[in-house]
């Protein structure tokens, strides 16, 4: 993400040397007004860049659905860190959208966890736009805009002012409207999900992506990725935890996990296929576990 264009800070320091005293010592004042502003913006960039580069190796992912904004319905991945500090939210279209499809990202400060940069990706008729608003406490520090024929060729096109069709009633340039935005996603991502056990919402909320239950005697298995994987045998009785292993893709479109440590082996097949517990509830998945030798069968779910 680039920052402000530094042409504008070579405008103002033209302007500062030309003129009576007065204009003189405004246009310093505006001078000096950019390079905080340039400062500014290029620190927030660095920032996001770090926490968008930690986001693909690390973190733990929150996600939710059909979450209302205006009339349409979007889908919600809320990245938090190890320790579980919020760092960044994504708010995408999940249905068919009235108007222009939009995807947002909201970049949090992680020491008070109020929102610091807002970027959105407009896709319009003709033309893609690239909105970002950078904030400084409760105030808005800069915003800018660019356009492009298309994704392909956005990264190359060159920001410039941002110009609100509604200045008046702008939430994205109002930070205090943003972090309640944020708010609410927060709230949404961590909600209870009414199909999941108690312990599978546990789970979910440690950034687990995938669950798995049996009864042979009963088992449950919690996939959490960057950080570990979870077995509890025999009823509660035997549990571990193993290193995290990243999925491999096996035939019929299966999730495979496999994993050592502690003394144990473990391998996991999430297969794409209907499963009825005991009780009769339905799962999205059929699940095979190989756990030091002796196999398991049960029933499994995606928690992203």
């Amino acid at each position: 993400m680039k920052p402000y264009p530094v042409l504008l800070l070579g405008m103002a320091l033209l302007a500062a040397c030309a003129g009576p005293s007065s204009e003189k010592k405004a246009a310093e004042e505006d001078s000096a007004s950019a390079v905080t502003e340039i400062e500014h913006t290029t620190n927030i960039s660095a920032y996001i860049e770090g926490i968008d580069d930690y986001a693909g190796t690390g973190g733990r992912m929150l996600t939710a659905h059909d979450f209302a904004v205006a009339d349409n319905s979007s889908g919600l991945v809320a990245i938090y860190s190890s320790t579980g500090k919020p760092l960044r939210l994504y708010l995408y279209p999940e249905s068919q959208q009235s108007g222009n499809a939009t995807e947002s990202w909201i970049y949090l400060d992680t020491l008070n966890g109020k929102p610091i940069m807002f970027r959105e990706v407009v896709k319009e008729a003709n033309q893609v736009r690239e909105n970002s608003f950078y904030y400084k406490g409760d105030a808005l520090a800069h915003s800018e805009s660019r356009v492009a024929a298309d994704l392909a060729a956005l990264n190359d096109a060159e920001f410039g002012p941002y110009k609100s069709p509604y200045p008046e009633n702008d939430y994205r340039m109002k930070p205090a409207e943003v972090n309640t935005l944020a708010t609410q996603v927060m709230a949404a991502v961590r909600s209870q999900r009414k199909d999941l056990s108690k312990v599978a919402n546990e789970m979910r909320l440690l950034g687990a992506s995938h669950w798995a239950t049996g009864n042979e005697p009963g088992w449950s298995l919690a996939i959490i990725p960057h950080e570990k994987i979870i077995f509890t045998g025999n009823y509660g009785a035997d549990k571990f935890e193993l290193p995290y292993a990243d999925v491999q893709k096996g035939n019929k479109d299966a999730a495979e996990f496999s994993t050592s440590g502690n003394g144990h082996t473990l391998s996991a097949r999430f297969e794409p296929q209907r499963c009825t517990d005991d009780a009769g509830k339905k799962h999205e998945m059929t699940v095979t576990v190989t756990v030091d030798g002796k196999v398991l069968k049960g029933c499994g779910d995606m928690l992203y």
